[in-house]
């Protein structure tokens, strides 16, 4: 399926209250709204993205095109200044079939765009028909700013829209702006263009050439009207969301809103132990906030955590357990930044999880090996040393193999694992729900490590710490087997 992404309009309110640049080009965490809504077609599957610009459409295009995408394609709207209705037709002949419909200054859990693909492969028959889909929104008192938002009236269980418009009376959910159009949807926008008396991409309007003007032309060719003349024919099928957020990105109080609500996207990556989720996550999502705005990426961060670490290794060793402790538990709250990067920036790839997984073994190796050091350093003796390293060497790799194990099983992985070993994708493992209560509270998981190793810098005492970290490493580890031993044997045992 192809994507259009609508980032035309002028944007006048949002550069009166928030920014005086193209909205499109507004850098949010690093990445402009206009490159976050292509990112987000393109995780939802879509092959092809085209962008139609309007407003300032020079320096949207010189954006768009710096990456050099081959699968991203720009196509100018001289009529913009009519209404997105007028814009979304400048794709009219580029597109055959289905398409996802974004519209730029929308910030999305993509999620949400991914429910929309989905929802078009399971209702093709309607869309071949002639009709379009429309991601609506049922969850009225979780809306922003609902007096601002587009009504929605539904029927058919919630399946089909009978009516829309800012000005509803009655109506039972709100347009998202998430559509799957069709050609169905380009005919009435241009039959609306037609009766107002504009040929579909003709020049003529007020900053035309997308560089002058803000478009104070009336708008006469919106979505909605199209959308509506669709709803009276029985054709605009409505999709309601389940699960996810968005917010439409009209003016500051809307941009701040989405800043919020991207920080505690990005934080809740469902695999956290308790030290990460009620401490380390307080302190990475500022962080994060500061390290996107300065255009670090995932990878950026992991390498970060990872000198922070070996720097806390080398203090406890070099006989500054304090400093060491510190520096090891900010590098635990910085390896929390990769994953909140990864989903603030929509940047997650598997060679950057792989990449974090194996530099968190040789961070875990380093900080055994520069407690043992200073343990050394501070008078302990060669054989209780030597055995609290290797103890604790032998069980920290355990916890982050037994969950993936564990989650690999949960989803029907075959028992020699490999290629095609899981029936499916299933959610991450998340120790604070999947672990037996008595076991949740261990601090065994990488977060409850590095906080014993921060506690044992602060006392100045490293091999307490070596112990520490062998202990918990090992109880988890049994405790794990103890509970995967029961819960998963076989029906009748």
């Amino acid at each position: 399926m192809d994507a259009v992404v609508l980032a035309a309009g002028a944007g006048t309110r949002f550069r009166r209250t928030a920014a005086a640049c193209p909205k499109p080009l507004y850098r949010l965490f690093g990445i402009s709204l206009v490159e976050r809504a292509i990112r987000v077609a393109r995780q939802a599957g879509c092959r092809r993205v085209l962008v139609v610009t309007g407003y300032q459409a020079e320096a949207v295009e010189r954006a768009v095109r710096a990456a050099g995408r081959p699968w991203v394609e720009v196509v100018r709207a001289e009529g913009w200044a009519r209404g997105n209705g007028a814009s979304l037709l400048a794709v009219r002949g580029r597109v055959q079939g289905p398409f996802l419909l974004l519209v730029a200054d929308h910030v999305m859990d993509p999620d949400l765009a991914r429910q929309a693909v989905a929802a078009a492969q399971a209702r093709r028959d309607e869309l071949a028909a002639g009709g379009a889909l429309l991601l609506v929104d049922p969850r009225l008192a979780q809306v922003f700013d609902l007096p601002e938002a587009t009504k929605v009236r539904t029927a058919a269980g919630g399946t089909r829209v009978v009516a829309i418009g800012k000005e509803l009376d009655a109506f039972d959910a709100v347009d998202t702006g998430i559509f799957v159009g069709s050609p169905g949807l380009l005919d009435e926008l241009a039959a609306l263009a037609d009766a107002a008396g504009l040929a579909a991409g003709a020049p003529g309007d007020p900053g035309v050439a997308g560089e002058a003007g803000d478009g104070a032309a009336p708008e006469t060719v919106t979505l909605t009207a199209g959308a509506r003349r669709l709803a009276e024919k029985g054709r605009l099928g409505a999709v309601p969301v389940t699960g996810g957020w968005w917010v439409d990105v009209d003016d500051a109080a809307a941009l701040a809103y989405a800043r919020r609500r991207l920080l505690v996207h990005a934080s809740a990556s469902g695999g956290d132990g308790p030290v990460a989720r009620w401490l380390n996550r307080r302190l990475s999502r500022p962080i994060s906030a500061l390290l996107a705005g300065a255009g670090v990426g995932p990878n950026g961060a992991t390498l970060l955590a990872f000198a922070t670490v070996l720097a806390g290794a080398a203090a406890f060793a070099g006989g500054l357990p304090v400093l060491g402790g510190l520096l090891c538990q900010l590098g635990s709250v910085l390896d929390g930044c990769d994953g909140e990067l990864a989903r603030l920036r929509l940047e997650a790839q598997p060679r950057g999880a792989f990449l974090d997984t194996v530099l968190d073994r040789y961070a875990d190796a380093a900080v055994v090996a520069g407690l043992a050091a200073g343990a050394l350093a501070a008078g302990a003796g060669w054989a209780a040393t030597g055995v609290a390293a290797l103890a604790a060497m032998a069980g920290l790799p355990l916890s982050a193999l037994m969950k993936d194990r564990l989650q690999l099983l949960r989803a029907g992985g075959a028992p020699g694992g490999g290629a095609g070993a899981t029936a499916g994708r299933t959610r991450r493992f998340d120790p604070l729900r999947d672990d037996p209560p008595w076991l949740r509270w261990l601090p065994g998981n990488r977060d409850g490590r590095y906080f014993l190793v921060f506690l044992a810098g602060l006392a100045g005492a490293p091999l307490a710490g070596l112990v520490l970290l062998a202990v918990v490493a090992h109880l988890l580890a049994v405790g794990r087997v103890v509970h995967a031993w029961y819960s998963l044997a076989p029906a009748g045992d």
